[in-house]
């Protein structure tokens, strides 16, 4: 009784700490013109506030998992909600800029320690269902968190605390962090990986120096006017990175765990899908920093204004976030390039009205808040198309032995484009704004960046597009939605039209057909008698259309080549190989033929519905009446059982 009560706190305790770690990656961006002014610091050193935290939280999230193997989950998940809770006191408290660099540095030391055990600890704490309906909350408060920083930062900067200014975005996480350490320290279960998981120090220590190499010369190099030190640690963060890839190798030849499995790359959907995550997280993480600095700087918007213009885009990122899983069982990996194409709209959008307006926006009354709505309203909803589902659809094409590694893979890669999303879009975008102090200056170069912006989404859309299929799954699982007679029709408009109309949806369809077919030759029973009938079962409930398209295809073709023979072809050997297995096995005489056996077995499982005519006319029955099926499936049971015995008593 005692283990089921504290049960239900496991779910919020370790959602509290997603919470928390979402959260401030994206909380500063709203306080980014408070801290500049309060700590007299220039815009590169409060980039890198904004990229410490996700430089120490991106370059040791996979090593923040494998010691939670080590020491234990509930250890790591309160030492990490207790590091991260000092260090935003820290932040709070800080003097000068440099200790707050700091301070987000130690923020995200605590952040991956705490992140990674979230989900091992939801996967040994709830089964079935209940993990079902755990890890949907999961995915929903990472969504939730990436857009509620925006709006608590602003809330508590409009408040003004005790008149700490920028300073309560850090300390409110201090009462919330004892508390959740506390309660975690209570109601979680004490659990550790039995396996002998071993630590890649060499491999945590090159991925942090490089992420630091490139990205800190492209933080301070502007304001610091790229003195040679900055200029040789940019330059060196290219043998850097080479030295880790080597590493990484060496670490997996000779058996250890290295950080990063480079083989998983060999998978072709985890290769094209990681390009996508880290495109999705460099226009997101830029279109967020430089908006908020457009605003704020831009056109004076206090920090409540600035967040009521997030207003519409996280109502949208809400909703589709939530609306995304839904949509995956309809239209697969494609539910993520309709939310780039929107978001990239959505961005052209904002950035036509930004450009188009200068510094009116800043004008009295609700006019500066609401006249980027609608666009905002767009990119929020394909941005959270674009999210929810993402990390989701690169795993699904790799082995689920390898979904551990793999999405250590993907989150370090996405939180690495979150740096280099600041740091990229940050200089890009005070280069264009120049000398300049007026708001028009911002204007025009938010403007011009955010095309930019929207071309990362719709290179990572295109890459959507070429992902290969995950297996057993159709390039679009809309087609698995279509009724029977929406496939025929479909196939009866590609033939019409000599192929000229309809090849990519004909493909999707030939695609599910292939794969049915496939899996039905592994699956038939052994037995001869069965093997006959289940085929004919399975034909009279999923291939009439495909029969029907046969039926006129022989009649436009002829003997001569067909359209994508090449892809039918290995269907129809497959079957054949599968029958001489059987063959092989002794069920069937050696003598028989198993391509012309394959083409008889066609024959009998089809004919009453090529023929339904002379079915009728010979049974006074449609081939579809229940008292025909079952006879006919009577019948073709004791064919095969006859074929069987035959072979036997010879």
């Amino acid at each position: 009784m005692a283990r089921a009560a504290g049960q239900r706190f496991v779910l919020p305790i370790v959602l509290v700490g997603t919470f928390m770690a979402i959260l401030d990656v994206a909380i500063v961006n709203v306080a980014i013109p408070s801290i500049r002014s309060g700590l007299n610091a220039g815009f590169g050193a409060v980039e890198l506030v904004v990229s410490a935290y996700t430089i120490a939280y991106a370059s040791l999230l996979v090593t923040g998992g494998r010691l939670g193997d080590i020491l234990g989950r509930k250890r790591m998940f309160v030492a990490g909600l207790l590091v991260f809770t000092a260090a935003s006191a820290l932040c709070g408290a800080a003097p000068d800029i440099a200790v707050l660099v700091v301070a987000r540095v130690l923020q995200g030391v605590g952040g991956a320690m705490l992140y990674p055990q979230v989900l091992a600890i939801i996967q040994t704490s709830y089964q079935g269902e209940a993990r079902g309906r755990a890890l949907g909350a999961f995915g929903a408060v990472i969504g939730i968190a990436a857009i509620a920083g925006q709006l608590i930062g602003g809330a508590l900067l409009a408040m003004d605390l005790f008149g700490w200014t920028w300073r309560p975005v850090f300390l409110v996480n201090v009462p919330v962090g004892i508390v959740a350490a506390v309660a975690a320290l209570v109601w979680l279960p004490d659990d550790r990986d039995e396996s002998r998981t071993r630590l890649d120090l060499g491999g945590a220590g090159l991925v942090t120096m490089f992420l630091l190499l490139l990205s800190v010369p492209l933080l301070l190099g502007r304001d610091q006017g790229w003195p040679l030190w900055l200029v040789l640690m940019l330059v060196a963060a290219l043998p850097v990175g080479w030295a880790f890839l080597r590493f990484e190798k060496a670490v997996a030849a000779r058996g250890g765990q290295p950080l990063v499995r480079l083989d998983l790359f060999r998978n072709k959907g985890f290769a094209s899908g990681v390009p996508i995550a880290v495109l999705f997280q460099l226009s997101y993480a830029g279109f967020l920093f430089t908006l908020a600095v457009y605003l704020q700087t831009g056109l004076d918007f206090s920090p409540l204004k600035s967040a009521l213009v997030y207003t519409p885009s996280a109502v949208g990122f809400f909703c589709t976030s939530l609306l995304a899983p839904r949509l995956v069982p309809v239209l697969g990996r494609h539910v993520l390039a309709i939310g780039y194409v929107l978001a990239a709209f959505g961005l052209l959008g904002t950035a036509a009205t930004a450009a188009a307006a200068g510094t009116s926006l800043s004008g009295g009354g609700s006019l500066g808040v609401w006249a980027l709505a609608p666009t905002m309203l767009l990119t929020g909803i394909g941005q959270g198309l674009g999210m929810s589902p993402l990390v989701g659809t690169i795993l699904s094409s790799v082995p689920p032995q390898d979904a551990g590694g793999a999405s250590g893979v993907v989150t370090t890669s996405m939180q690495t484009g979150n740096v280099l999303g600041v740091a990229l879009f940050g200089l890009t975008y005070f280069t264009l704004v120049g000398q300049a102090a007026h708001g028009a200056a911002y204007a025009t170069a938010f403007g011009e960046l955010m095309p930019l912006s929207a071309v990362l989404l719709l290179a990572a859309a295109f890459l959507v597009y070429r992902m290969p299929q995950a297996p057993g799954q159709p390039a679009n699982a809309l087609v698995e939605r279509l009724p029977g007679w929406a496939g025929g029709f479909a196939w009866s408009m590609f033939l019409a039209t000599g192929g000229r109309v309809g090849d990519q949806l004909f493909n999707e369809l030939l695609t599910r057909v292939r794969g049915q077919r496939l899996d039905r030759a592994g699956q038939a029973p052994e037995p001869f008698g069965e093997f006959l009938a289940f085929h004919y079962r399975h034909q009279e409930d999923a291939d009439a259309a495909w029969l029907a398209y046969l039926q006129r295809e022989a009649l436009a073709y002829g003997d001569r080549p067909i359209p994508h023979e090449e892809e039918r072809t290995p269907v129809i050997l497959a079957q054949i190989a599968e029958i001489a297995r059987r063959q092989a096995a002794g069920r069937l005489d050696p003598e028989v033929d198993p391509a012309l056996f394959r083409l008889m077995c066609f024959g009998l499982a089809s004919y009453p519905t090529l023929l339904p005519q002379v079915t009728r006319m010979a049974t006074g029955l449609s081939p579809h009446d229940p008292e025909f099926v079952a006879r006919w499936e009577e019948f073709l049971g004791r064919i095969g059982a006859h074929l069987e015995a035959v072979h036997e008593r010879s």
